[in-house]
């Protein structure tokens, strides 16, 4: 059977963000904080603090195909963690000062969305600025439509990280790669879903990334079809899939399970060429391509250590 962790490893190394794109970003974060802070003093405001959040502070972002770069930047308001909730600003109000801070700081105005403020660096990337104020050690998120709840995005990246404090790097490689797949297989899945169902249905396999992605896949397989949910691990705790239809259940499912078998059967392969090709396939051109097997080393392959079909008795963590 064909080793694929150097391979993986190699595509791990192409869609990472790469430190020059990392440093970009984290200017045109850093100017805008800058910005909001200057609007607030402006207006006699406490000066908000900022705490990155997302994929960005759990260095699983991925470089897109053809879609724009992202980063999540919190904005924490002060002033208010004392007083009732009542006496608030409202949700809505607290994005009218984001979006006046930041109008202008680029070429397409500012996108007021229900959970954030989106600025566009266009044809480059854009940075969401939701807004949250503290309170008896909870983070209430200015949300537009539905007014202050309950979200608290450290809370999930101390979740994630902990996550891989315990199970190592390579789980935050597994999630790098299938937020490549989705991504390139255009599925109608949500990178937090991914960061979830990877946390918790992880299985370890050291020194082989295709078959720790292998196991992974197929625990996520048996726990969405034991039950159909993605609860976030912190408050509110709700679930990522609430409303789904069957039908999309259905895809969802279906696409996990092609991609579990496509693995399948490029690990089986004893030619590095042939399993490559099934991962193209699946990943893209990014995904390097294997050296086709002579006679003589062939082989190597079939006296492999690893088993053709893992077998997932338990779920490794």
């Amino acid at each position: 059977m064909a080793n694929l962790n150097k391979l993986f490893s190699d595509f791990n190394k192409e869609i990472t963000l790469k430190s020059k794109k990392k440093e970009n970003l984290k200017r045109g974060r850093n100017a805008l904080r800058d910005k909001i802070r200057d609007k607030f003093s402006e207006k006699d405001r406490s000066k908000p603090k900022f705490c990155g959040q997302g994929s960005y502070m759990m260095k699983t972002v991925v470089n897109p195909i053809d879609s724009e770069y992202d980063l999540d930047d919190g904005v924490y308001i002060q002033g208010y963690s004392e007083k009732e909730i009542k006496e608030w600003p409202k949700a809505s109000t607290i994005h009218t000062w984001i979006k006046d801070a930041v109008d202008g700081h680029t070429s397409k105005s500012p996108v007021d969305k229900n959970t954030c403020v989106r600025v566009i660096y266009v044809n480059d990337y854009h940075i969401d600025l939701p807004a949250y104020i503290m309170k008896d050690d909870k983070a209430y998120l200015a949300h537009k439509r539905d007014g202050w709840i309950v979200s608290d995005p450290k809370a999930f990246t101390d979740w994630f990280r902990g996550k891989v404090k315990n199970d190592g790097e390579q789980l935050r490689s597994l999630v790098k790669y299938l937020k490549a797949w989705k991504d390139y297989k255009k599925v109608d899945l949500k990178g937090i879903s991914i960061t979830i169902l990877v946390g918790e249905n992880f299985y370890d396999y050291e020194n082989r990334d295709d078959l720790a992605l292998l196991g992974t896949l197929t625990n996520i397989i048996e726990s969405l079809e034991d039950k159909f949910e993605c609860v976030k691990p912190v408050a509110p705790n709700e679930n990522l899939f609430e409303g789904y239809s069957e039908t999309k259940q259905a895809e969802i499912i279906k696409a996990i399970t092609d991609l579990r078998d496509s693995i399948q059967k490029a690990v089986d392969k004893e030619d590095e060429k042939e399993a490559s090709d099934i991962m193209i396939n699946y990943f893209g051109s990014r995904f390097p391509q294997g050296e086709s097997s002579t006679a003589e080393d062939k082989s190597e392959y079939v006296q492999a250590e690893a088993p053709a079909v893992l077998k997932n008795d338990g779920r490794s963590a």
